[in-house]
């Protein structure tokens, strides 16, 4: 993988962004990036209202229609782990899988090199 600087948000920033969950999402996002035409900038990856966000600096109609179906799915996955899950909470907003949910824990963040985000996705 190489850490391609957009001078705005690189794969790197995105992924510790949001929980290891999401990590497929984004590097999905990533990916079609590095192989989109032009200069799009990544602005801001974060969570937001239970989903993931991703801002560019320009509208590209191929890379919008990636973004928003990972967002959009992002709203059916856990953030912490990666599996199905459900939009939870009261006040703060998140989404995560049942057994994340009971255990009453708040999405971890990624860490690059850490192999259990690497195993659960």
């Amino acid at each position: 993988m190489t850490d391609v600087n957009y001078k705005g948000y690189t794969r790197e920033m995105g992924l510790n962004s949001v929980g290891r969950g999401w990590a497929q999402l984004v590097n999905r996002v990533f990916d079609k990036l590095e192989s989109t035409k032009g200069s799009i900038k990544i602005v801001q990856v974060k969570e937001k209202y239970a989903g993931l966000r991703i801002y560019t600096d320009y509208s590209n109609k191929e890379l919008d229609k990636v973004i928003y179906d990972a967002e959009s799915e992002s709203l059916r996955t856990c953030e912490q782990c990666g599996k199905p899950g459900k939009i939870r909470g009261k006040g703060w907003y998140y989404t995560s899988c049942d057994q994340h949910a009971q255990n009453g824990d708040t999405p971890h963040k990624y860490q690059p090199g850490d192999k259990n985000a690497q195993e659960e996705n």
